[in-house]
């Protein structure tokens, strides 16, 4: 199978970088290094920011509380726009799991949908932490106001461990937004990742795997994305989590980062000594989602649950996704969130317009009486994903 066409495309605009960074060349000779150095062009994946990702086993950490030495691998879950927003209190045996709402994404989350998927997230690493050390958890997801912070409880004591594969992938789950190969996964892949659904849980995986699916999913999520970087107060929601300044990234440890596009160092360097401003970088995703991400999807996946205003739905559909994406890291695939379909739906119903995603999506749906919370791709990569930045144990922790 050749190549997709959007590769000339893309050959070509990094061609045009080239040249722009040749030129740009002069500029390092005059001593631009030093301040490449300081803008952390040659220390990806380094510092404060990243060191959760080396250090995250609980009996390498040196904490006297089991439970709390669980939160380390728990920290490096999938969480939307890197906002990482949990708060956790532990006491003996018993974690109480909190949100942390100024961590929400405005206008890109205004029903906190992302967050509460997030934070199932965040559970299912916990979850799947006390199973590789022999313990089990009981759980408690409080189903109260989207504003309410205490969102559950679990309780650990000694029980049946398993799912040692997922476990062992925690630390290498990275978010790929490059392009994938031209290798599909076939359906008894997907089947064996929706086959991951915990038992009597809601949510329920659809795929569009096949060309003309694909295509129509494809400009949904290409209209969305188009239609969030031209409103106004979604684009800076989105682009205020961006962080492109080095010391900036080591302090907050959140966010999104270039080192985490999916583009090669050269562009990744060159972005880094550059301002970039909103309009720019927001362009940027826009350009990246229509040429490099939709086209070379092999499939794309949607997880449905019955009521999306019940917040316990919305944790097990993280606590699946992030099942699903161990599992797919284990076995060599590459998956990324394309959320914007659902980002836009959220939109539309906070500021009672005309429904016009949402009814693009339900045809798309078909006749399943189930709501879509979460978008996403999946693929073979074409290189590995780089790691974001994450928070310390002591800032998550009350």
């Amino acid at each position: 199978m050749g190549k997709p066409e959007h590769k000339t495309e893309q050959q070509m605009s990094r061609r045009t970088f080239m040249k722009a960074l040749t030129g740009g060349g002069i500029l390092l000779a005059a001593g631009g290094l030093w301040g490449a150095v300081g803008k952390g062009v040659f220390s990806t994946g380094k510092g404060p920011a990243y060191k959760g990702w080396a250090n995250w086993r609980p009996e390498e950490t040196g904490d006297d509380s089991l439970l709390k030495s669980f939160i380390y691998p728990s920290i490096l879950a999938s969480n939307a726009h890197n906002t990482q927003p949990w708060l956790v209190k532990v006491e003996e045996n018993e974690l109480n799991l909190y949100a942390d709402l100024s961590r929400n994404i405005g206008t890109m989350d205004p029903f906190y949908r992302e967050m509460y998927i997030s934070l199932g997230c965040f559970l299912e690493n916990l979850h799947i932490t006390a199973a590789a050390h022999g313990y089990i958890l009981d759980e408690s997801l409080y189903n109260g106001a989207f504003n309410e912070v205490h969102v559950g409880n679990v309780t650990m004591k000694p029980g049946k461990g398993a799912h040692p594969e997922l476990y062992e992938a925690i630390p290498l789950r990275h978010t790929n937004r490059g392009a994938y190969t031209d290798k599909k996964v076939n359906l008894e892949t997907l089947n064996k990742l929706s086959a991951l659904k915990i038992a009597n849980h809601d949510p329920e995986v659809i795929w569009w795997h096949e060309k003309a699916d694909k295509e129509n999913i494809g400009k949904l999520i290409d209209m969305a994305t188009e239609t969030i970087v031209n409103d106004p107060d979604q684009a800076r929601d989105s682009h205020r989590w961006y962080r492109q300044n080095w010391d900036e990234l080591q302090i907050h440890r959140d966010g999104t980062t270039l080192d985490a596009t999916g583009n090669s160092f050269l562009i990744r360097a060159f972005g880094k000594m550059i301002p970039v401003s909103e309009q720019t970088a927001n362009q940027y995703w826009y350009r990246a989602t229509k040429d490099i991400q939709i086209p070379t999807a092999s499939a794309f996946g949607s997880i449905t649950i019955q009521d999306a205003s019940d917040r316990r739905q919305l944790i097990e559909t993280g606590r699946l996704w992030q099942r699903m994406h161990l599992w797919g890291t284990a076995n060599g695939l590459a998956m990324q969130p394309m959320n914007q379909p659902n980002e836009r739906i959220d939109r539309e119903r906070q500021l009672g317009l005309a429904e016009a995603v949402a009814s693009d999506y339900r045809k798309l749906l078909g006749h399943t009486g189930k709501e879509s919370v979460f978008t996403f791709r999946i693929g073979y990569p074409e290189a590995e994903a780089l790691p974001s930045p994450r928070r310390d144990i002591a800032d998550v922790l009350l």
